[in-house]
């Protein structure tokens, strides 16, 4: 305290904060009535209100958790929906593949079977020819042989024997030949 204050007002009185006598009342009594006022008016201008604010982001809260719900639920059917759709996938996929490996064998074994009768035909092909160039050979040989004797035995002929035994021949030649073959010598 002030020693100026002292002087003036000569002793303090002492007086007790949580005395009951009038003038503690008097004095606390505007700081009693603001106190109400302040809750009232803090109560009907923000608790009011904030407790709208609270209410309505509880409702909104309760309606996301009901639309997750809704969600998770729509999810949930359409995770077995595409479980459902994937096993009818692998179903078919299964049936496709099963299907491929059934044709590969029918067209495996189609083709086989062509190769072989192409083999067969081009084998009794190439047997048909060997035997038509043998024919054809010992046909050219034959007549090889048949020009050689004739040109060996004209010669020898011709050596050993006269114009008159050669004429006698060719005649008696010429009847067997005629004898064999429908050929005639026109004369």
């Amino acid at each position: 305290m002030n020693p100026l204050f002292l002087l003036v007002n000569g002793t303090p009185e002492y007086r007790s904060v949580l005395s009951l006598d009038f003038q503690n009342f008097f004095d606390g009594g505007p700081n009693i009535f603001n106190f109400i006022v302040t809750v009232v008016l803090v109560t009907w201008l923000l608790y009011k209100p904030v407790k709208k604010i609270l209410a309505a982001r509880a409702e909104r809260i309760e309606g996301d958790m009901s639309d997750a719900a809704l969600s998770k639920a729509d999810a949930e059917e359409l995770k077995e929906m595409y479980e459902k759709k994937v096993k009818d996938i692998e179903a078919e996929r299964a049936a496709v593949l099963d299907e491929a490996r059934k044709l590969a064998g029918e067209n495996r074994t189609r083709i086989l079977d062509e190769a072989k009768v192409e083999a067969q035909d081009v084998k009794d092909r190439a047997a048909r020819d060997v035997a038509n160039e043998l024919e054809q050979i010992k046909g050219t040989v034959h007549q090889a042989i048949v020009d050689i004797s004739t040109d060996m035995a004209t010669r020898l002929i011709a050596s050993t024997i006269d114009k008159a035994a050669h004429e006698k021949l060719f005649d008696e030649a010429m009847v067997e030949l005629e004898a064999t073959t429908a050929f005639k010598v026109s004369a």
